[in-house]
């Protein structure tokens, strides 16, 4: 069926077809007015031609199209209104334009396209509710997502050791509370069976601290949900013990805060402490039944916002703990130095040829000489930099180095007289300065320094941040560590979580716009192309969001049952896919799912053909698709071809045949309607660009039953 006589064609594209329409159809009193361009022969046979639908019967005719084009009176529109009975959302139902990056639906571009549709006098088909593409993955891609947190630099209240070991020594404990691993972090679980009594029946109440003059406190913990779930925090020591706060930084204070499913972050402060110098926290989740909460146990902290400067402001950094450490800064073991290792910087194997002879390096870029350690300020202001370090040997070929503090320019302290601090073979805590300043203003949050070579042969044992003005001595004071803590989500939780944004985003666009929809694309091009349910295979593309990533196949169905369950009375439902006329494999997953599922009404299969295609592939997946039982729609129907004459007649051929396939092959009681995926294209539409119908709009019609 694929080979046509093109001599024939050519001879009827010279009887019938060598001219089109001039204008577009137009409204008039008795019907359609055709004009003629000037100086233009036009065949009256094609421009006799009634307008589009007048040759459906039953059949519903629909097209693509864009809000843009449905505004004002635009030859477009009139167009649309005098030929079509039903048009096709471009990308107003799009997920991407109806949900925000926060997750906030906004229904204005469908509603606009509606109301200007029913202006029209045509029906909306609403394609689609679920797909793979157009989706806003920037709020999708946050459902149920790790969370990464940082330790506290002020001194944490809360000893992590008696949850660790199981004895929660000092707390009191209500309701099924445990210590788990959940993800690999020791965690603290605490479930809700199917009643609740009261919000503090699951609950883990703190020890009492002491409160110093002036305090601010700021608690923080980070709590997994299973389901979404509530919980409160109450105190002792407060002057309203459980008041209402801002739990989670939204700026609206509530007497209780809702979990997400997924992590969560818990953050509160206060410093409205009753005198009476002591003070306790109980968390509370006692308030909604099924849900199972885990509370990272390295999240929980209380702290001294106020507290002394000896921690927050004196900040320790282990050289060997940097977070980029090149391949010739060698770790050390050496149980006489902090932390029981030292990174010995040499150039190329060699400890002791001199790198560069200037005051900068020679090789900025080259990373394999450096390291660099991230850290975080917690507080705002001047401060002095000092590194614990020795030359291995102190004449003059190992005792010089590079520093640089937030990717500033880099600066050989001491330069071009070296100082006694640094040309010493014993450890020596030395003081950091650039070629400006010799103090650094650092704002809250995070910095880099960064330490380069410049001769081989210079050790590093540790850094010292402070705003003090002493100088460290010895090892220093214990290291502060903060440390970034990556809480990772079971597979169950996320599926559990998608799940729900799946089910209720279907929900509420048919809730917001079932009652002027009434035949929707509920699921659209859920398959790969070994007939598989699509998967992302670890790619990643822009305004992609793959549901069975997370739920597997099951979505499908769950997107179906919650669509018949919020759709209006008597809506049609269709999962739509393409390239089943060429793809055997995903044709027979189409037809096993519709079998299979009492919520499917129908396909709607995207038919995107050429003047090469085998139309005889078509005619079996009609076939094939006719043996359903259910409603079938050609939707996005395009035939491509070349701008010529000969070319447009092959193409109206094609458009005749497909169409009459389908009136013939799909019993009448299945047929919904046929959808072009642009009625006006040069190449592939019915009408040009100058809205003049095409030799494929006599073909299209008399495949619907015009004579010929």
């Amino acid at each position: 069926m694929k080979v046509f006589d093109i001599k024939y064609l050519v001879i009827l594209s010279s009887a019938l077809f060598m001219f089109s329409c001039a204008k577009l159809d137009e409204e008039v009193e008795s019907g359609i007015e055709n004009e003629k361009p000037i100086g233009v022969i036009v065949d009256e046979t094609l421009c006799n031609y009634d307008v589009l639908k007048s040759y459906s019967g039953d059949l519903l005719i629909g097209t693509n199209v864009s809000l843009d084009d449905l505004s004002g009176s635009n030859a477009n529109a009139t167009l649309l209104k005098t030929n079509f009975e039903q048009i096709t959302p471009i990308s107003a139902l799009n997920s991407d334009v109806i949900m925000s990056d926060e997750g906030v639906l906004d229904f204005t571009d469908i509603d606009s396209y509606i109301s200007r549709a029913e202006e029209l006098g045509v029906s909306v088909y609403g394609d689609a509710i679920v797909s793979n593409f157009n989706q806003n993955d920037t709020y999708l891609n946050t459902i149920a997502a790790s969370l990464t947190f940082q330790t506290p630099l002020f001194p944490n209240f809360v000893k992590s050791g008696v949850f660790t070991d199981g004895t929660f020594d000092g707390w009191t404990v209500n309701g099924d509370v445990s210590v788990v691993d959940y993800m690999e972090q020791p965690s603290v679980k605490m479930v809700n069976d199917g009643s609740v009594s009261s919000s503090d029946a699951t609950s883990l109440q703190s020890p009492i601290y002491t409160v110093e003059d002036g305090a601010k406190f700021e608690l923080t913990f980070y709590v997994l949900s299973t389901q979404e779930g509530e919980g409160r925090v109450t105190f002792t020591g407060l002057n309203t013990n459980d008041p209402e706060m801002d739990w989670m930084g939204t700026g609206t204070p509530s007497a209780t805060f809702t979990t997400k499913i997924g992590w969560n972050k818990i953050q509160i402060q206060t410093s409205d402490f009753d005198g009476s110098g002591s003070f306790s926290f109980k968390m509370e989740l006692g308030y909604t039944s099924n849900v199972t909460y885990y509370i990272n146990i390295q999240g929980i902290s209380l702290i001294n916002l106020n507290g002394s400067v000896e921690d927050p402001d004196q900040i320790f950094l282990e050289c060997e703990d940097a977070q980029q450490i090149g391949k010739w800064m060698i770790p050390v073991d050496d149980d006489n130095v902090s932390g029981g290792v030292y990174l010995n910087g040499i150039i190329d194997g060699d400890s002791g040829n001199s790198h560069t002879g200037t005051g900068t390096p020679s090789d900025l870029d080259n990373q394999d000489y450096q390291f660099t350690y991230t850290f975080n300020v917690h507080t705002s202001g001047t401060y002095y930099l000092w590194i614990r370090q020795r030359a291995e040997y102190p004449w003059g070929g190992d005792d010089s180095f590079f520093m640089s503090v937030d990717g500033a320019e880099y600066f050989c302290p001491g330069w071009p007289a070296w100082g006694a601090e640094t040309n010493t073979d014993t450890w020596t805590w030395f003081k950091l300065y650039s070629s400006t300043q010799s103090e650094f203003v650092l704002d809250a949050g995070e910095h880099t320094v960064s330490i380069k070579i410049r001769e081989g042969g210079h050790w590093f044992d540790k850094i010292y941040l402070t705003m003090l003005t002493s100088a460290p001595t010895g090892l220093g004071s214990a290291v502060m560590e903060q440390k970034d803590v990556t809480l990772d989500v079971s597979d169950d939780v996320k599926k559990t979580a998608v799940e729900k944004v799946l089910n209720g985003y279907v929900e509420d666009v048919l809730t917001n716009e079932g009652e002027k929809i009434n035949a929707w694309t509920v699921v659209s091009n859920p398959f790969a192309e070994d007939g598989s349910v699509a998967v992302s295979s670890g790619s990643s593309v822009e305004g992609s969001f793959y549901w069975a990533d997370y739920i597997g196949s099951d979505y499908i169905a769950q997107a179906f049952s919650t669509a018949r369950a919020n759709a209006a009375s008597g809506s049609k439902l269709f999962i739509s896919e393409n390239g089943l006329n060429t793809n055997s494999d995903k044709l027979n997953t189409i037809v096993n799912t519709v079998n299979s599922n009492n919520d499917i009404d129908g396909v709607a299969v995207s038919l995107d053909l050429n003047l090469e295609s085998d139309l005889d592939v078509v005619s079996d997946m009609f076939d094939v698709l006719a043996s359903t039982g259910k409603l079938i729609f050609i939707k996005d129907f395009r035939v491509s071809s070349e701008e010529t004459e000969e070319a447009y007649a092959l193409q109206s051929e094609i458009y005749k045949t497909v169409v009459d396939l389908y009136k013939t092959k799909i019993p009448v009681s299945q047929q919904y309607g046929i959808s072009l995926a642009n009625p006006v294209s040069n190449s592939f539409g019915l009408w040009d660009s100058g809205y003049n119908r095409k030799q494929g709009y006599a073909g299209f019609v008399v495949g619907l039953g015009a004579q010929e």
